[in-house]
């Protein structure tokens, strides 16, 4: 997404989360003094409100990592692959369905955190005055989406959680604001879109019918996660580490001091206060104990529901032509990397 959108999904790394390393291979795969060798840390992001927005406006980034800090901001995930792909970023921020497409198409990454899982900042809206109460609902209506994001992966898995298909539907691939543009001119009957479109909508006589929390509770989990060039990764583990302490810092300062952090994003990304919270309120954000949990990242032992979650993604992209094979599941498994984060919560 754009300024004042929320990024699309997208995850998966190539890391070891059935490699049996755990806290000492995060400690010993790189030197002990990291940040002696690296002068510059790259990372490639983009304008949200999120842990890593609240970092970027404090400085936490620079004041944890111990070394000079470049961001190269992208409009979404696909950028951030091309960007990764060519070696000019170490770190990223995209989305699972970027994530998957990443690890599809050969890019070598780990998925080392998740920034928010998506929920009603993503949604179905529908027209109040036509009376769509269910999916069913929808058969023969017109919905706009754009292809190949969270918002089509959520819209196609959803139909057929409710014993629909893609074909009980007319689909019209639009950005967002194109999406709220159709929708003034009455040419959509619905359409699935994130923030700041979806609130467009909803004052325009709109309200949400589902949204990706609702797809997340059939299994269809959504999600913004940072990720990083394996083989960076393996040469400076303790950056890595030292990027998820800075995530926590914001955090915190978010836990404690609500309206310092809101008002750091508010100057960043130029939204009011209001629309801060209300973008924030639309996600959950995954406590690093959590994110460690089998229905997540999982352990070093036993990776987590994360891995199955990119791999639906990837045979999603490969239904729409988008990839042309998906990778064994295997793949996705060692792509996943908790090890990071049980070091952090191992000191």
């Amino acid at each position: 997404m754009k300024k004042r959108f929320w990024k699309k999904l997208g995850t998966c790394a190539v890391a070891a989360a059935m490699a049996v390393t755990g806290l000492t291979a995060c400690k010993s795969g790189g030197s002990s003094s990291d940040s002696d060798s690296v002068d510059t840390v790259r990372i490639g992001t983009q304008e949200m409100p999120n842990d890593e927005g609240i970092a970027k406006a404090k400085n936490y980034l620079e004041d944890q990592l111990g070394v000079k800090v470049k961001l190269v901001k992208f409009d979404s995930g696909k950028d951030v692959n091309n960007a990764l792909k060519a070696n000019s970023i170490d770190f990223g921020l995209e989305g699972t369905t970027s994530a998957a497409l990443a690890l599809s198409t050969g890019i070598d990454i780990k998925v080392i955190w998740i920034h928010e899982v998506l929920g009603n900042i993503e949604s179905l809206a529908v027209r109040k005055k036509d009376n769509i109460k269910s999916i069913a609902d929808l058969k023969g209506k017109t919905i706009a989406v754009p292809f190949a994001t969270t918002s089509h992966y959520c819209l196609l898995r959803y139909l057929n959680s409710q014993g629909m298909s893609e074909s009980d539907v007319k689909l019209l691939d639009m950005d967002t604001n194109s999406a709220y543009a159709a929708w003034k001119r009455g040419d959509i009957d619905a359409a699935w879109v994130w923030q700041p479109a979806l609130q467009s909508i909803l004052d325009d006589g709109g309200e949400i019918l589902v949204s990706n929390g609702d797809a997340a509770k059939e299994g269809y989990m959504t999600a913004n996660v940072e990720v990083v060039s394996s083989d960076f990764a393996e040469k400076h583990p303790e950056l890595v580490q030292k990027y998820i302490k800075a995530m926590q810092e914001a955090r915190d300062l978010y836990s404690k001091d609500e309206n310092e952090a809101v008002s750091a994003l508010s100057d960043q990304l130029g939204l009011t206060a209001d629309e801060i919270k209300t973008q924030i309120a639309g996600a959950e954000w995954v406590s690093a104990k959590d994110q460690i949990s089998s229905k997540y990242l999982g352990t070093s032992d036993k990776v987590g529901e994360l891995a199955d979650n990119l791999l639906d993604t990837a045979n999603f992209l490969k239904d729409q032509k988008n990839i042309t094979s998906v990778p064994d599941k295997s793949t996705f498994e060692k792509a996943v990397a908790p090890e990071y984060i049980e070091a952090v919560l191992g000191e």
